[in-house]
């Protein structure tokens, strides 16, 4: 009787153990189908827009947070400027000047400067108003590879300050290759590449554009009708202590190693002024020089304010765009060059030139550069306003 108790008891305790089991599985399983539910199930419901328009789904949502992935990237900028250089260091050269006699090994007469090669039989741009003017001037050329060569000033263009040399017997150089104008843009990377004054050495700078300066004048605070207006600032690091002379005349690239321009400089009561003027006024020296031998610009004589919507307002008139003939002392003589074309014409300080043979004056085409278009000899039509009155004035440019 007893072992039959047993018996019996046994497949009890079975059954209840069973069902334990059972339950905690079931817990187990409602457990993770309710995690798996809440992190992938409704979170992929609720971007189906059927279910987010349903309220039943909506209630159901309440307390479920929807996490979005999200990945973390780092971006390192590459330090390394190798690319804007190696395109470009084989044309850019140093350029050393001495007086001719000068034998001594230290001498004040002893300066460098930068150039780049623009034709592949020696033809050699660099910047400089004052490098390049004394007489008596012998110059050698330094290239990448070690090679030397004497060289002469073939052209001079004061208009831009642009100088073209002509290396003696120099064949098969490389050659810059020119960014397109419209391509050059404020806040693109930039470097210079420069031949400082020891064994041709590379120096460089690196920088960003910062400004179209359309007003900027080579000949100061008041414009030139025969300086350039308008060049590319740049923000470079390492200027104060770069050898701002030496990189003169140096090259401006892009990050692909193409030339936006030659690098300029110009002392300033701040202090020295560097900038960028653009290849489109390097390739018009150039070909002026190659078809002409020479390059040829007109002469106006007058000094002017490049005006702007700024002068116009604060001037409370209409001008927005012209040259305003000016001196800051209103003196005719300040603002009109004695004898010159425009003093011929009888062009007065205050005059306001609007147009140049129905060219209008404006930021992108300034006075100067629509004079320096021409030549000696042109008869162009200015269209001014004097007081209340517009008229055109015939001028024959000197």
């Amino acid at each position: 009787m007893a072992e039959n108790e047993i018996i019996k008891k046994r497949p009890k305790k079975a059954k209840i153990t069973r069902l334990v089991f059972f339950v905690v599985l079931i817990f187990i399983f409602s457990g993770i189908s309710s995690i798996f539910s809440e992190k992938y199930i409704f979170p992929w419901l609720a971007t189906q827009e059927w279910f987010r328009k349903q309220s039943f789904f909506k209630k159901a949502m309440d307390n479920v947070t929807v996490i979005n992935k999200t990945e973390q990237l780092t971006v390192n900028e590459n330090q390394d400027i190798s690319g804007y250089t190696q395109k470009s260091a084989s044309s850019v050269v140093e350029i050393v000047a001495r007086q001719k006699g000068d034998k001594s090994i230290v001498s004040a007469s002893g300066q460098s400067a930068s150039g780049v090669v623009v034709t592949s039989d020696g033809l050699v741009a660099s910047y400089g108003d004052k490098f390049f003017s004394g007489t008596g001037a012998e110059y050698e050329v330094f290239l990448q590879d070690g090679k030397s060569y004497g060289a002469t000033v073939a052209a001079a263009d004061p208009f831009s300050n642009i100088v073209l040399l002509k290396l003696d017997k120099a064949e098969n150089l490389p050659v810059a290759e020119f960014i397109a104008p419209e391509d050059i843009k404020t806040g693109m990377k930039t470097a210079v590449v420069g031949r400082s004054g020891f064994n041709a050495e590379m120096s460089l700078l690196l920088g960003i554009t910062s400004e179209w300066a359309k007003s900027y004048s080579l000949s100061g605070p008041l414009a030139s009708s025969e300086k350039l207006q308008g060049a590319l600032f740049a923000d470079f690091s390492g200027a104060a202590s770069a050898n701002i002379k030496a990189l003169s005349g140096g090259v401006a690239v892009d990050q692909n190693g193409n030339m936006i321009g030659i690098l300029g400089e110009n002392k300033e009561d701040a202090g020295t002024k560097m900038f960028i003027i653009p290849v489109n006024h390097l390739q018009y020296v150039i070909d002026q020089y190659l078809e002409k031998g020479k390059i040829e610009r007109a002469v106006l004589g007058v000094y002017y304010v490049a005006l702007s919507k700024e002068n116009a307002y604060l001037a409370r008139n209409s001008f927005d765009h012209g040259a305003l003939v000016y001196s800051p002392s209103g003196q005719q003589g300040l603002a009109v060059l004695a004898g010159s074309a425009a003093d011929q014409a009888g062009i007065k300080v205050g005059d306001i030139v609007l147009s140049v043979n129905g060219e209008e004056v404006d930021p992108d085409q300034n006075l100067a550069y629509l004079i320096s278009q021409h030549k000696a000899g042109d008869e162009v039509k200015l269209h001014i306003s004097r007081g209340s009155e517009e008229m055109d004035v015939a001028v024959v440019l000197q």
